[in-house]
Order: C-alpha cells, then structure tokens, then sequence
C-alpha cells in the first residue's frame, strides 16, 4: 500500500502542472495522488514496461487496467542525483509530470513519477497547409536546450519550447548565430528553422521552433568533461594526412570557420568520405553586438592547430 508518512521527508519536486486518469476519473495530479494514497493499490498493479540502471536505478511501470498514464517508480535510497538533476535528466522539458515521495517497500523508499507524455506533436505551415510531424518521446534523444532531438528521416529534428518572450528571445539569437556561422562557412549540415506549434500528450499547444539539419553519423567530438577528443575522431575516421586531400582540405576550413566566429563549446561529428566531413553542433558563436565583432575560442583555436599538424604529407 502506499503509504504518504513513511515518506515524508523525502525529495519532493513538481515538474509542471498535469492532469491524471484514476480508476476512469480525469483529475488534477495532486488529487489524484491524494487518492491513490488512500486506495488499496500495490506495487504488482502495474506492469515494469521497462528496467534502467541509471541514476541508481528505476523501473518504468503503467497500471495493468489503464493505457494512457506512463509512471515510473524511482529507489530514492540508492539515487544518486539530487531532485533538480531528476528533472533535467530523466523528466527533461516538456514531458509533463511530477516526482512524489509515495512509499517503502523491499527496504527502500520509493517515489512516483506521473507523466502523461508519449508522443510530441509538432505541427507548422509548409505549402499553404498544415502539417503535424509526431515524435515519439520514446525515440527522443536528450538536449541540454531543446525538448529533445529526434530522427525524421535523414534529418535531425530539434524541437525548442517558445511559450513566452524570454524563450522567444533566446531562440531569436540562436537564429541570428546560425546565420552568421553559416555566411562565415562554417559547416552545420545545412541548418533551417521551422516555426510552429506543440502539443505533447493531452496538454494544450504552445509555441515551439524545430531546428533540422542533415542526420549526420560519424566520431562524435566535445570539449566535455570527459571530452571527445577531436584528434581521436581524426583517428577513428582515418582522415588523410595529406593536405591536399579534400576530407583534410574540408576540415582545416571548417575549424577555420569555427575559430573565425569563436565558436564556443564546440562539437560535432567527423565523417571521411561525406561532403561535409565535419559539421558542427549546438552552435553558438562569441558574437558581440556592442563592439560588433567575434571573440576567441580557444577550443577553435586549438582544432585548428589539431588539423594543422595532422597534414604530414603533401
């Protein structure tokens, strides 16, 4: 049974606000979880969609007798993330639920998160009509900005909330990066954004913006900690020492762009053999409005001086 007070010092955190089906009642979440405190329900009423060894370890569950509501029930004894680091990481923006201390069994205390968030709908304007793209939220990759990343055919789809003015703006500067990256050459797997709208799960809609690039697979690279090294994705991809070579000839003047912007946490990936045998991700430029000029990127710097010294051969 669950059991509210054995857990009552527990973490708490509400991650937005939702609604819930109990027993075919459409509710609020606090009611509704108030009233699952008081029911009769145990923990082999659900089925374990899915078992994950991270952040401790957590297993995905629904009730056997409803279809609509997926919830997790996570061991807060052996977590090793603190709520806010939850949030960002198993919930992440816009799968809308929340995390509630609810009970002990097995000699752990547990917690319940509800969602109510399977698919995202993205729909927006093209040719004088109106098309939904759906995206399923078990296919979504994770972005430290964006809702998630997505595969739609050979394109990566990255989907950004724009509910109020503060995210408008900042999705403004990172279309006015874009284009100045892309004037400067700086390779990005052919950027374009894509207004329109969001709907995830039984919410309301909300404005929402969709970078697509081209699906790019090859060496990943970062300046993360651990980070990617870039020389390693050199290696992996037996990128030619030669200088003439085009892959060699390609790269050098790709980080050419990158230094040239400053472009800042620099990533991306490294293909040889494509046409653009290095794109770069995430972009976000050193721009600075107010002396109207790019910064420095020491990363950018260093890649240039990386590609520079692998070019041993004529």
């Amino acid at each position: 049974m669950w059991q509210r007070n054995v857990t009552r010092n527990a973490p708490y955190l509400v991650v937005s606000e939702t609604a819930y089906t109990y027993k075919g009642v459409f509710l609020n979440l606090e009611l509704a979880l108030e009233q699952s405190c008081s029911t009769n329900i145990q923990h082999d009423d659900f089925e374990v969609v899915r078992k994950d060894t991270r952040f401790g370890g957590f297993e995905e569950l629904k009730l056997r007798r409803e279809n609509a509501t997926v919830i997790m029930f996570v061991s807060l004894i052996s977590l090793k993330l603190n709520s806010m680091e939850l949030e960002k990481r198993v919930m992440k923006d816009g799968c809308s639920g929340a995390l509630y201390p609810m009970y002990t069994r097995s000699g752990h205390r547990w917690a319940l998160i509800v969602s109510s968030c399977r698919e995202l709908y993205f729909t927006y304007r093209s040719g004088g009509r109106s098309v939904t793209q759906t995206l399923l939220w078990k296919e979504r990759q994770n972005s430290r900005e964006g809702i998630g990343v997505w595969r739609v055919g050979n394109y990566a789809w990255k989907v950004y909330a724009a509910k109020n003015d503060s995210q408008r703006n900042t999705l403004e500067k990172l279309r006015a990066d874009y284009r100045r990256a892309d004037v400067r050459g700086l390779p990005m797997g052919r950027p374009r954004f894509q207004d329109g709208t969001i709907k995830q799960g039984n919410g309301n809609p909300y404005g929402g913006m969709a970078l697509i690039v081209d699906w790019f697979e090859g060496t990943n690279f970062n300046f993360h900690r651990p980070p990617k090294l870039f020389k390693s994705a050199l290696e992996l991809q037996r990128v030619s020492c030669s200088k003439s070579s085009i892959d060699h000839k390609k790269i050098k003047a790709g980080c050419e762009s990158a230094k040239a912007v400053g472009l800042q946490d620099c990533q991306g990936y490294v293909k040889g053999g494509r046409y653009e045998p290095i794109v770069f991700i995430d972009v976000h430029t050193s721009w600075n409005a107010r002396q109207g000029r790019f910064g420095t990127s020491q990363q950018a710097i260093d890649m240039v001086d990386i590609i520079i010294a692998w070019g041993t051969q004529p």
